[in-house]
Formats: C-alpha cells, sequence, structure tokens
C-alpha cells in the first residue's frame, strides 16, 4: 500500500445462489482525490460500495483504510471510522424530519436530556447554508419532499459527519445544474481537505469535469483504471460495453406547432399552486419541460394525470373537454406516465416482472370476469423483456432484486404497452447507464415518429435540450419561456431573471 493510498481493496469476490457479481476486483482511493467508478447497470459498482459499508460480505479479498485491515459488520461501524456513502436507493426515515434524518443519534439534548428541537433544527439549517442549498426545510417532514430534496438531505447527511471517504452513488439523478454546481463545491471543499471522493455516475459530462481517475467494471470484474485527463468518453463507454458503441444522438428538431392539437390547457388552476396555466401539446412532439427543482414540472404533470385536482379551467384532447379527476380517467383518455420515482410510483417491488407488467395491461389477459390467461401473459412478458432488453433469469424475477436500469426499464415496459396517445415521462433515464439510456431515447423517438405526443421532463439539460421539439420553461408554478430552439445559458438566464423579478415586486 503506497502513502498516498487510503483505501486499497484488492480481489474482492461476492456470489450469490453461485451466480458470481464480483470477481477478483481491485480498486484504490488515494488522498484528495475523486476516483470514478462506473459501468452499465448490473456490473457490480453497487455490490462493490456496500461490501465497503458493511452491508454486504464479501466471499474473499482484503480491504485496507489507512494500511489497516478492516471488515466493517455495518454501515453505522463504517461511519465510526469515517467513511460515508450516498446510495442511490435513498435510505432516510420518511415519518423524521429532515433536522431529525441529519442528526440521528447525534440529536441535542437539554441539561436535562430533553431532545432541544430548536437547536436540532438551528444547526440542520445551518448545515444547509453551509453548502449552499437553501431549498430544504429542515423541519420539513422527508415523506413530504420531492426526490431532489431527498437526495440533497441525503448528501448533507453524509457529509455532516466529516467523513474520510465519501461516495457518492448517482447523486445528481435528480438535481437541477444549479444544485449540481452546489455539490460539487461541497467535493471540492473535501478534495482540498485531503479527503477521497468515490464517484459513481452514467453522466459522462460529470465524470470528465471532476474527477482525477477512472476505474470501470463490467459483468462484475474489473477492467482497467485511467487518469482522467488522459482519457476520453469514447475509450471509457467502450471499456463499459466490451466494444465500440455508438450512442445515440437526437435528430434535428422538429417543428409541430403547426399541427395537430392533441393536449390543451385552458387557464387550468388548482387550490394551492397553479393559477391560469395554459399549455398545447401536439401530435408527433416531443415537448421538454426545463425549471428548478420545486419550479412545479412535476405539479404539473400531476395535475394532467389526475393525481392532483384542478378547481378551474379546461383540459381538452383532440379539441374535447375532458373531465379528468383520477389517474384512471387520464389513462382512459391515452394519458399515460411514466413517473419520477421509480420505487415510490413506478414498481410494486416485491411483486415479479410479470406481475408489474400486468398491472396496467389486464385488459389484454382477462378471459371471464376476473380469471387471466395466464399463458397470455407470460407470452407478453416475454417479449416485452425481449423488446426493451429486461436483463432477468424469467419474468418471475421479484423487481427489487433487478439492477436500477432494469427496473427503470420494467416501468416504461408497462405504460408503453398501453399504446398510449399521450405520454408524458419524468426523469425517464434517472441513474441508468448509457446503452439502456441511449434505448430509451430511441424508444420516445420511435413514439413520436409513431405519432404519440410526449412531454418529457429531465433534471439533465443536455438530454432535455437533445430531444426535445420544443421547450418551455417553468418557475414558480409557471411557463416563463417557450422556444423551439434555447441553450442550457439562456434557461438559465430566464429562471434568474424571473426570480430577480419576483425579489423586486415582493419587496415592493
Amino acid at each position: 500500500m503506497q502513502p498516498e493510498q487510503m483505501l486499497v481493496m484488492e480481489g474482492v469476490t461476492k456470489s450469490y445462489s453461485g451466480i458470481t457479481v464480483l470477481n477478483n476486483v481491485n480498486f484504490d482511493l488515494k488522498k484528495g482525490e475523486v476516483h470514478a467508478l462506473v459501468g452499465e447497470n448490473g456490473s457490480g459498482k453497487s455490490t462493490m460500495i456496500k461490501i465497503l459499508m458493511g452491508i454486504v460480505p464479501r466471499n474473499s479479498g482484503t480491504i485496507y483504510i489507512n494500511g489497516k485491515e478492516v471488515e466493517f459488520s455495518s454501515s453505522m461501524e463504517a461511519a465510526a471510522n469515517k467513511v460515508s456513502a450516498v446510495f442511490q436507493e435513498l435510505s432516510m426515515i420518511p415519518t423524521l424530519s429532515v433536522a431529525d434524518n441529519i442528526l440521528l443519534k447525534k440529536e441535542r439534548r437539554t441539561k436535562a436530556g430533553l431532545l432541544d428541537k430548536k437547536k436540532t433544527l438551528r444547526q440542520t439549517a445551518e448545515l444547509f447554508k453551509k453548502y449552499n442549498i437553501n431549498n430544504v426545510p429542515a423541519h420539513a417532514i422527508v415523506s413530504d419532499l420531492s426526490t431532489a430534496q431527498r437526495q440533497l438531505t441525503e448528501i448533507v447527511k453524509a457529509v455532516s459527519s466529516d467523513p474520510e471517504i465519501i461516495i457518492f452513488d448517482e447523486p445528481t439523478s435528480s438535481l437541477t445544474k444549479l444544485e449540481v454546481v452546489s455539490l460539487f463545491e461541497i467535493i471540492e471543499e473535501f478534495k482540498s481537505r485531503g479527503a477521497g471522493i468515490i464517484y459513481i455516475s452514467h453522466r459522462m459530462e460529470e465524470i470528465f469535469e471532476i474527477t482525477d481517475r477512472v476505474t470501470v467494471l463490467r459483468d462484475g470484474e474489473y477492467v482497467g483504471t485511467r487518469n482522467t485527463k488522459e482519457t476520453h468518453v469514447d475509450e471509457i463507454v467502450s471499456m463499459m460495453v466490451g466494444r465500440e458503441k455508438e450512442i445515440y444522438k437526437a435528430e434535428d428538431k422538429r417543428d409541430k406547432t403547426k399541427g395537430e392539437v392533441v393536449l390543451e390547457l385552458k387557464d387550468v388552476s388548482d387550490k394551492t399552486m397553479f393559477k391560469d396555466m395554459n399549455l398545447k401539446l401536439y401530435k408527433g412532439e416531443i415537448l421538454g419541460l426545463a425549471g428548478l427543482v420545486g419550479s412545479g414540472r412535476s405539479e404539473l404533470m400531476n395535475l394532467i394525470f389526475g393525481i392532483t385536482k384542478t378547481t378551474g379551467g379546461e383540459i381538452l384532447i383532440n379539441g374535447e373537454k375532458v373531465k379528468i379527476k383520477k389517474p384512471m380517467d387520464a389513462i382512459r383518455h391515452g394519458i399515460c406516465m411514466i413517473p419520477e420515482n421509480r420505487h415510490l410510483q413506478g414498481l410494486i417491488l416485491m411483486h415479479s416482472i410479470e406481475q408489474n407488467l400486468a398491472i396496467c395491461n389486464m385488459e389484454r389477459f382477462k378471459f371471464f370476469y376476473y380469471l387471466l390467461n395466464f399463458k397470455k401473459l407470460a407470452s407478453f412478458t416475454l417479449e416485452a423483456m425481449k423488446k426493451f432488453d429486461i436483463r432477468a433469469e424469467s419474468g418471475k424475477k421479484e423487481c427489487t432484486k433487478l439492477s436500477g436500469g432494469n427496473q427503470q426499464k420494467v416501468v416504461v415496459a408497462k405504460w408503453i404497452s398501453r399504446s398510449p396517445q399521450i405520454l408524458i415521462v419524468d426523469e425517464p433515464t434517472n441513474g441508468i447507464d448509457v446503452g439502456a439510456k441511449s434505448q430509451i431515447h430511441r424508444i420516445l423517438r420511435q413514439l413520436s415518429n409513431d405519432g404519440v405526443s410526449i412531454i418529457l421532463i429531465s433534471s439533465e439539460m443536455t438530454e432535455l435540450l437533445a430531444h426535445s421539439d420544443r421547450v418551455l420553461v417553468m418557475n414558480n408554478f409557471k411557463i416563463i419561456v417557450e422556444a423551439s430552439e434555447i441553450t442550457q445559458e439562456q434557461i438559465m438566464t430566464s429562471i434568474i431573471d424571473d426570480i430577480s423579478q419576483e425579489n423586486v415586486m415582493q419587496a415592493n
């Protein structure tokens, strides 16, 4: 072990039921560096991190931290040894507040031994201020937070104990560009202190912006390590997939605004968030929604899909006024939605692939009252798994045992199988590898070519701009810009200008 190495993992191997998921993997982390760990879904990245954190035991191999051999039995033991992690599957207690989650077992108490809630809230607020995160209230209950706010809370929780080794597993999957900047500032601060950071991400632009080295895993095996400055995206992708792979590039923008209007909102309002919202979606169009977390993008889609109720205005589909009071009404009118959070909203994780696919397509398999044609369902499942490249031994496999990318493809498959007229996709490529991401982009474009109208929400601005025919920018639950051609800089400028105008109006 070299002096600058703070972490060394040698020959780490892990098997489940005779299936090897990590095979003799090596990895090291130096003081004051950001080391990327990349690979397609199922490559073994998460297993390797869980072994390091003491969440799952290894079959063989050795782990050294600062020259000392370690084997943690839990994440709490890892944390006690200054190793902290932000996992892709967020792990907070949903019924507790942000402050209680961040300072769990470190709560401030009065002299009488009682919980000092005021001090706990104040210290939590100071932590968020320190790291330039302004949109997460310390007193908020975690279950009431958006996915992005939960992710920011996990990040602050992970760094609050001043760890020496920090693992970030897809930390920016739901964050806006401004929030990503705040995260990168946190990473740079810890790097300057001599901490080591393991950074897992499918976003290549982030890998090449902030990391010093990149280690690639493929099918549970170590492929190689490169200095970031001495490699390029094509080489890393080739190492990940084992072959040269063409990354899908969006087609030229297409103006659909002279065609048929499929969905229209006229002066739509609800009780608390929206007032007189107007929107048009054209046949075969991919309409992108840009905005910061809390701007109202997902909330507006919930309104269209009937998750929240309108109190005024009209929703028209193909020129006819419709009533959408619940999601089933939206589905009957040909609207389907791939939600933001596949774990909480998109899947019943303990159910199989087959059962999850059947949920949205039951009418296909009924043959007598509520009896199902299981042979037909099994055939449908195999066809969907092949079409969407869902990798599993069979359709009977529980979704909780699938990789994140395969879980997402099950969500996509079950809704697209309904042949929607209008498809809402909210963060469709969160935490999935470049190959799966390219496949989903191809599916969306093919659906668009076939006349399906799509509303796309993505916090990954390059994805949104590359694959949208037209973009609407939202801030404070209203649309502030509509454009067929727009840049990231123009989007952020429009939002900052709108926020400034709001502040001036409030001051007056």
